[in-house]
């Protein structure tokens, strides 16, 4: 929505005059699934609901904390059912929009809702307590090999990673395939397979496992013609810039099958 004046877009405030009374809506805003700290949104839940319904007809609106699956929609007899993070009362119109134009079933609004998404990550992003983080192992202190690895990098690359932690995960079930790290950037936050805490692991297969994940920090997914790309063209080329790269592979191929019996 513009003006005649500027091409800049409106927000869920410029939607409805502050003197105005508040427009009634026909469906329902369940806020009870948000903690009690954000729940002061309501007006600008209120507003969006509104435009909503302007689009969509009845529209039953439930606002989450859910950072797995931020925008859902199921139409339900007479009226749409649409779960959203609570980041999106804080929507423009054109992100309104494709809002509705995703229930519809209408094509091209992913692009706008995923770009509204990354851009607006500080709204999900909170870091892990100190419970939470535990570095040290058996035998690897984590702490101390993110701090090593850390030095791989140029001095403005260690800037872009400043402030990510790390921690040993849970042990996985199965014995088929292992997941040796990840990284949740919500959180920034690196979590290490514990399977790898083991002393016949060597120091630079630990440490090429944190590089990889500092990585992802450095090269987030991007959403390819086909697929959603995690490993990039530019991370894997990075990757291999790992000064153990070559040993870190070999060891990994001769050892796997050893790792995962001992997972």
């Amino acid at each position: 929505m513009t003006d005649g004046s500027n091409n800049n877009q409106s927000t869920l405030f410029d939607w409805q005059d502050v003197d105005d009374e508040p427009r009634t809506t026909r469906g329902t805003l369940d806020m009870s699934e948000l903690p009690s700290e954000l729940r002061g949104c309501r007006p600008r839940a209120h507003k969006l609901h509104v435009r909503l319904e302007e689009l969509l007809g009845i529209v039953d609106l439930i606002l989450t904390d859910n950072r797995r699956r931020m925008l859902s929609s199921r139409r339900r007899r007479n009226r749409q059912e649409i779960r959203a993070h609570h980041m999106f009362v804080n929507s423009c119109d054109a992100t309104v929009s494709a809002i509705a134009d995703l229930a519809s079933g209408r094509k091209g609004a992913r692009q706008t809702i995923q770009q509204f998404i990354q851009d607006n990550r500080d709204a999900i992003s909170f870091a892990p307590s100190d419970d939470e983080l535990q570095q040290r192992g058996e035998h690897f202190n984590l702490g101390v090999v993110l701090r090593k690895v850390l030095k791989i990098f140029a001095e403005p690359v260690r800037d872009e990673l400043d402030g990510i932690h790390i921690t040993w995960g849970r042990r996985g079930r199965g014995t088929k395939s292992i997941r040796f790290g990840s990284y949740d950037f919500d959180r920034k936050l690196i979590r290490i397979h514990p399977a790898l805490d083991r002393r016949w692991v060597p120091d630079y297969f630990v440490e090429f496992i944190v590089y990889h994940e500092l990585l992802h920090a450095i090269f987030p997914p991007r959403e390819g013609q086909t697929r959603r790309e995690v490993h990039t063209p530019e991370f894997r080329a990075m990757e291999k810039q790992f000064p153990h790269y070559e040993k870190a592979m070999a060891w990994e191929a001769a050892n796997l099958r050893r790792i995962l019996d001992n997972k």
